[in-house]
């Protein structure tokens, strides 16, 4: 029954910590920033370490190849990799510390840790008497006798625990990842990916104090190994939401400004009808809010020789002289005034068969930066519907009868 329990649990630890590294994995093969393949690779690497962590897959390792303890070397190598891809994590994202000189030190001075401790504990491993069946939880404290297996293990807490507290220095130091300014919206996801780091140090005294104890004899202590683990799991469902914080916030803000572009989609294309994708967009299709946002542009140039360059300085006026323009962003109201009255005006053209205009007036030009044009056109489609927007409209029509 306990076993049935863990392997479940493990498994659900390795199923969140693999979707969420897959997900990383996905998005990083359009954006190829190294923090990034980074992360994918280290969820992916902690949920090795749930599955071979699961008492069932443990066993099927331990058969398959003939050395039951097999599946303990491998998850303790692969906890060592993962700590070691949070630590490179934290290098990255700082600004000084990517730099390429600054980067080069540090893979040449923690590479050989990681690495020289890795090959200690394998040639510890295979050097070691580990007769007889053995379990996830109780590895370290089943062959606490074995001086061999004792001091793999030793060598192995002892390299986690340097690069847990090198890890988690990088972050909460006084010029660690957390205090850098301009990234407010990281900090909650960095303080928590620190707080998972820091917790495998619970991990590693739960480990240590059950491995000792049960080499002087003494097995009262034992359960704590198995503690430990359940901290060891608890780090990484953490930190799998620290790192998948980000993306979730903006997965959301992706779907808010979704929703509100499709208004001004749905305007500018006529409801799709100059659209070369007549099917309306989906917000989980990756490529929809690009899409969207193309179209958009399109859309807008398209309009340009019914845009009336006296809309803008109309509404200007009566946002002046009204209280409802108060906290209202004016050149949004303006775009979207402009906007609005080219499709009226294209459409009653359109209906009375009058030609396309030769000239496109003094309609301004816009120069807006490429990575703001999003926020622009989400601003313009949130006050399509303005009321300072609709009484502009309603004084030019009573103005031009």
């Amino acid at each position: 029954m306990l076993e049935s329990a863990l392997t479940a649990a493990d498994l659900t630890v390795f199923l969140v910590c693999f979707t969420v590294g897959c997900a990383k994995a996905l998005a990083a093969r359009s954006d190829r920033g190294t923090a990034l393949r980074l992360t994918a690779s280290v969820l992916l690497c902690a949920s090795l370490v749930y599955l071979l962590s699961a008492p069932a897959v443990y066993r099927a390792v331990g058969r398959l190849s003939g050395e039951p303890g097999l599946a303990s070397l491998l998850v303790y190598v692969a906890i060592l990799v993962c700590v070691g891809h949070a630590h490179a994590l934290t290098h990255v994202w700082h600004p000084r510390r990517r730099a390429t000189d600054a980067l080069r030190r540090s893979i040449l001075l923690w590479v050989p840790v990681y690495g020289l401790a890795t090959t200690a504990m394998t040639v510890l491993f295979f050097a070691a008497d580990l007769s007889g069946p053995t379990r996830p939880l109780t590895f370290a404290t089943d062959y606490a006798t074995e001086p061999t297996a004792l001091a793999m293990q030793l060598v192995y807490l002892t390299a986690l625990v340097v690069g847990i507290v090198a890890t988690v220095r990088q972050c909460r130091g006084p010029d660690g990842v957390i205090a850098l300014p301009g990234r407010p919206d990281l900090e909650d996801s960095l303080r928590l990916f620190a707080a998972a780091v820091a917790l495998d140090l619970v991990y590693v005294a739960c480990t240590a104090t059950a491995a000792v104890s049960a080499a002087l004899g003494h097995h009262a202590l034992d359960p704590l190994a198995a503690y430990g683990s359940v901290a060891s799991g608890t780090s990484a469902l953490i930190a799998s939401y620290g790192l998948a914080k980000p993306a979730l916030a903006a997965r959301r803000t992706e779907r808010a400004d979704h929703t509100a572009l499709l208004v001004l989609w749905h305007l500018v294309t006529d409801g799709g009808a100059d659209s070369p994708f007549p099917a309306r967009p989906s917000w989980w299709n990756r490529y929809a809010l690009s899409d969207v946002l193309a179209e958009i542009l399109d859309g807008t140039y398209r309009l340009r020789p019914w845009m009336d360059p006296a809309v803008a300085p109309a509404l200007a006026a009566l946002a002046k002289a009204s209280p409802r323009a108060q906290g209202a962003d004016v050149p949004a109201l303006q775009a979207a005034a402009t906007i609005r009255h080219a499709h009226q005006r294209r459409r009653e053209a359109l209906t009375s068969g009058l030609p396309t205009p030769t000239t496109t007036g003094d309609t301004p030009v816009d120069n807006t930066p490429p990575t703001l044009v999003r926020d622009r056109q989400v601003r313009i489609a949130n006050h399509l519907s303005h009321p300072l927007v609709d009484e502009t409209l309603t004084i030019l029509r009573a103005t031009s009868t």
